[in-house]
């Protein structure tokens, strides 16, 4: 297998234990032995290692980036090595400028109460308890709030010892 010194590499995956490096909610997720994998080169300590992501999980960004440094999908390292069927479906996203939807594995999924939905905005401490704050005001108007302690502590300069004065 002669590889093309290009900076991406498609192949199957050898082994479950590649991670996927796509976007959320894919990533982390493993790619499964035998599945079509896309990786880009990465320096890792001095050593160029690849970032693997399922193919479905590869971004219309990658493909440009791909296009700029290749002329053809043919080009990629590892292409000459796949099934026809696979490099039909990389040339039909190279001309799509992007990966068919068949493609997209179901961990890059979002399930399907998320798609539309925003997420609820977070409240902070000091709201929350402004509120709690108000309605302890509404439900006991005549119960007095407890002041500040009263207790005063001194230090003396020559000595590590306090007194407690109360």
């Amino acid at each position: 297998m002669a590889e093309k010194a290009s900076g991406y590499r498609i192949e199957y995956a050898t082994s479950n234990r590649a991670k996927c490096k796509g976007p959320k909610p894919c990533g982390g997720t493993p790619i499964t032995k035998g599945d079509m994998r896309f990786g880009t080169v990465v320096d890792i300590g001095g050593h160029a290692n690849f970032a693997w992501r399922h193919w479905g999980c590869v971004t219309k960004k990658l493909i440009e980036n791909m296009k700029a440094k290749h002329d053809e999908a043919s080009d990629l390292d590892g292409f000459e090595d796949l099934k026809d069927e696979d490099k039909a479906k990389i040339i039909k996203a190279w001309q799509d400028g992007e990966v068919a939807d068949e493609d997209i594995p179901d961990s890059a999924r979002k399930p399907a109460g998320e798609e539309g939905e925003e997420k609820p905005k977070k409240t902070t401490k000091k709201a929350t308890k402004k509120k709690a704050d108000e309605a302890e005001d509404d439900d006991a108007e005549e119960a007095p709030k407890k002041k500040a302690g009263t207790s005063k502590v001194s230090f003396s300069a020559c000595s590590s010892s306090y007194v407690a004065n109360s």
